[in-house]
């Protein structure tokens, strides 16, 4: 694509510097956002090409980095660089750092949280994700392997949708032997033509990063030249949202992967309850005293990784949960939050997305695409309808169950208005949520290898929410246009 054809193109006005920012509303327009991913720690070589870009090794990011440094999502706003579009409207270059991905410690989920939460804050998108592979590794892991998949679901296929993704191989600067050269380029064949073969074939960009600055900024050049082949951004907030992740491929994976953690903690505080099962005195002290340490944390994980599977309310349709003693433990624990996640959730995001095309339509450019300023106000009509009876279903639930806040803010105001007494057709003119506990006795699913305790989408404990089907009809992908 030659640049007289491009819609948009990165420009520089003078010496590119990374600031971090927290907030970028005060911009005259929404940043343009890419976000940075790779796995966990130095291995991926996504906060050298921060420093590089910034030409500042004062952010001190890249240095030492045995375990992430990056614990939450950190924005920096490029100074003099902007995209710039035909029509002569310009967005300032925001890079979204988000932690390693395959963290024991951080899950997948706890990630997409954040990313979806700096979105609803701004207001935005996140136009672009630059994935940073190193090109020095043995193998790519299998806990790799599942991040790249889930980052392929998110960004969707077809539309030539696959050129919101580009992949940047990194380490080069660590070839320095023959060996090594072999190895890196039998990695950069695999990445190529296995790991991300239909991405590329689809539009997605490979490039190499070299540890310089003009090599991080040809890297954006050319992240935002493949954008340019497709019509919508990677995602937004609402794509993120748990009613679309439950009907989502990507929504799926992240579920998976949540369930896989749980387990996996819960079989290290089984081996570790049984090496403490013997009696005081048959255990050193100092060994006895570090099994209790080690049983404290991974109660403490377990419990962590329980809450958000809670929090993401039910399991997606087919798809297996918890069984056996492990079901039972997150019932009696989190049960009743499920079941409030449930109902709140569809309600704040509902909320959400009439906020999102409230701000749509305050934007300085909606008149220039009159179709999609129908489309918007269109949807913002529908949200309008559906928030009284979502809100009554939340009033009807009762209080949250111990440690979870009710809504705050407009939200709560709005709840207190009680619109559904307000607007009494529009309720009724659309059904809502049928909310009911499923009886204990129920058909065992044929995947469920421990057939005397099944904690599934179909459960004793699970909602029946029917907003779900008509979430599938709504809002979707495609309406994120800058």
């Amino acid at each position: 694509m030659s640049d007289e054809t491009l819609e948009y193109r990165l420009v520089t006005t003078g010496t590119v510097a990374l600031i971090p920012r927290s907030d970028l509303c005060g911009e005259s327009y929404r940043p343009f956002a890419i976000l940075l991913a790779g796995p966990i720690g130095s291995r991926s070589g996504k906060s050298s090409f921060i420093e590089a870009l910034g030409d500042d090794k004062a952010l001190g990011i890249s240095k030492d980095q045995l375990e992430g440094f990056t614990q939450n999502v950190t924005a920096y706003h490029a100074e003099n660089m902007k995209v710039k579009y035909s029509n002569g409207s310009t967005f300032p270059v925001c890079l979204l750092d988000s932690p390693g991905f395959s963290d024991t410690k951080i899950s997948e989920m706890e990630i997409i949280e954040q990313v979806k939460r700096w979105m609803e804050n701004q207001h935005g998108y996140v136009h672009i994700i630059l994935y940073f592979c190193p090109i020095n590794g043995t193998r790519i892991p299998g806990s790799q392997r599942r991040t790249i998949e889930i980052l392929k679901s998110l960004i969707g296929t077809g539309d030539n949708q696959e050129g919101r993704f580009t992949i940047a191989t990194t380490m080069w600067d660590q070839v320095c032997s023959k060996r090594l050269q072999k190895r890196a380029e039998d990695n950069f064949a695999y990445i190529r033509e296995i790991l991300f073969k239909d991405m590329i074939e689809g539009g997605s960009g490979l490039t190499a990063f070299t540890n310089t600055q003009e090599s991080a900024v040809t890297i954006l050049d050319s992240c935002i030249k493949h954008a340019n082949k497709t019509e919508y951004n990677a995602t937004n907030s609402i794509d993120l949202g748990r009613s679309q992740l439950w009907i989502t491929p990507y929504g799926q994976q992240l579920y998976s992967d949540l369930l896989g953690r749980i387990e996996q903690a819960w079989v290290k505080k089984c081996c570790l309850e049984s090496d403490l099962a013997p009696t005081d005195s048959a255990l050193d002290p100092e060994l006895s005293a570090l099994l209790q340490r080690q049983l404290r944390e991974i109660i403490h994980t377990l419990d962590k990784f329980a809450l958000q599977l809670a929090d993401f309310g039910l399991a997606p349709e087919g798809m297996r949960g918890l069984r056996g003693d492990l079901a039972d433990y997150f019932i009696r624990k989190y049960g009743q939050r499920q079941l409030y996640a449930a109902v709140l959730g569809p309600l704040e995001e509902e909320w959400q997305g009439k906020l999102f095309r409230e701000q749509e339509l305050r934007g300085r450019w909606i008149n220039d695409d009159p179709d999609y300023k129908t489309m918007i106000e269109d949807e913002l009509r529908q949200a309008t309808c559906r928030l009284p009876n979502l809100a009554k279903h939340l009033v009807e639930f009762g209080p949250p169950p111990d440690g979870v806040s009710r809504p705050q803010g407009d939200l709560a105001a709005y709840i207190n208005s009680t619109p559904w007494l307000e607007s009494p057709q529009d309720v009724d003119s659309e059904p809502g949520p049928v909310l009911a506990l499923q009886p204990t006795s129920v058909e065992t699913p044929a995947f469920a290898e421990d057939q005397s305790s099944v904690f599934t989408s179909r459960s004793k404990w699970s909602l029946v929410p029917q907003y779900f089907v008509r979430m599938l009809f709504s809002i979707w992908r495609k309406e994120s246009r800058v």
